[in-house]
């Protein structure tokens, strides 16, 4: 295999998110270990209406369609493989789907390019709609995988040992922390439950996530999200009194948390036994935590230091036992932040994959 780049020691990442962009915190990670990165968002790469043509070319003839999706991504990987040639990164760490496609991928490695594909929390190899993703992780020299649900079906495709790393998602301390609200904040964000999220329309998830939310409509709550929740609301009304039609960037997350008192945290249906984000980022933030039960919530605070949720009954009975027992509920989520801040910030995880890399 030849040489026909000389690589330099720089390490890009490559996101899609623009709210609560994991990837963007994650290249701060591995600069605060030592490395030169370069963050790219792959949307940023072509104008705009070529995106809203993308999401709605589906209602177009199969052919039109994947014209439009071929062109969409013809243009996204022309540029990688442009700022590719000019930066010559040793390392791509890709997040989520990035469309990027086998051809492109091919280039990077045949000139040395370590891949790294850090699945997040949701998983993406699953999803017929990536189309070719499953085949960027396939030929990732390392995928971080936050959910042990998924490696059994990464072994089935012979993804050996030394490719996979179970690891937390973790988060960024620097953006998610305890904060003084003003009394503006307070008046905007303050309530007993806080949710943050979006309302996925009206299919299984959705209907999930706002089912389980249902059984606190009688607290004091306050749901932040996109209009898609609106689709919910007709069978699920008593939401829709505690819901705020408004999107939040992280920061905006982080101040609500510190205005809040608990954060149930619903897990997207095609999480198996991970420990979502939301979790490592609202106990960073300060805010009391009371997720649905995955078993590795287990492996990852294995001292008890977080409580969970295994029905919507008893989500609700927790809810209203931590709101009275306020000492326990502080007790429990300072010993929880200790060990995230010890553990599972995304400067630890990203030295941990640098080690595992030999890096």
């Amino acid at each position: 295999m030849p040489d026909t780049i000389t690589l330099h020691d720089l390490y890009w990442v490559l996101g899609e998110q623009e709210l609560g962009p994991l990837e963007f915190y994650l290249a701060d990670a591995l600069r605060s270990n030592g490395k030169k990165v370069n963050y790219y968002n792959i949307h940023k790469f072509y104008p705009g209406y070529w995106h809203k043509l993308n999401i709605y070319s589906h209602r177009f003839p199969r052919r039109v369609d994947n014209a439009v999706r071929n062109k969409f991504i013809k243009i996204i990987n022309d540029v990688l493989i442009r700022k590719y040639n000019s930066d010559k990164p040793s390392h791509i760490f890709i997040y989520n789907d990035c469309l990027v496609m086998p051809d492109t991928l091919e280039h990077f490695r045949k000139n040395g390019t370590r891949i790294i594909v850090f699945l997040g929390d949701d998983p993406n190899y699953l999803y017929p709609a990536k189309k070719t993703f499953l085949l960027t992780v396939l030929n990732a020299d390392l995928i971080v995988v936050p959910d042990s649900g998924w490696i059994e079906g990464l072994k089935v495709l012979d993804v050996g040992d030394e490719k996979i790393y179970f690891s937390a998602v973790g988060t960024d301390e620097n953006v998610f922390r305890p904060v003084e609200p003003t009394d503006a904040q307070k008046m905007e964000f303050a309530a007993d439950i806080l949710f943050v999220g979006t309302g996925y329309f009206l299919n299984a998830w959705g209907i999930k996530r706002a089912s389980v939310l249902n059984a606190l409509s009688s607290f004091n709550m306050k749901i932040f999200g996109d209009k898609l929740w609106y689709e919910l609301f007709p069978y699920f009304p008593d939401l829709e009194k505690k819901f705020i039609n408004r999107p939040l960037s992280s920061d905006e997350v982080n101040t609500a948390s510190s205005c809040s008192k608990i954060y149930p945290v619903v897990v997207n249906s095609g999480v198996i036994n991970g420990a979502s984000t939301r979790v490592f980022d609202g106990i960073a933030s300060g805010i009391f935590v009371l997720p649905e039960f995955k078993k590795d919530i287990e492996v990852f605070f294995p001292g008890g230091e977080v409580d969970c949720f295994r029905s919507k009954k008893d989500l609700k009975d927790k809810t209203e036992y931590y709101l009275k027992n306020e000492n326990e509920k502080t007790e429990m989520k300072n010993k929880a932040r200790e060990l995230v801040l010890k553990k599972y910030t995304l400067k630890t995880i990203t030295g941990n994959i640098l080690e595992r890399l030999g890096d």
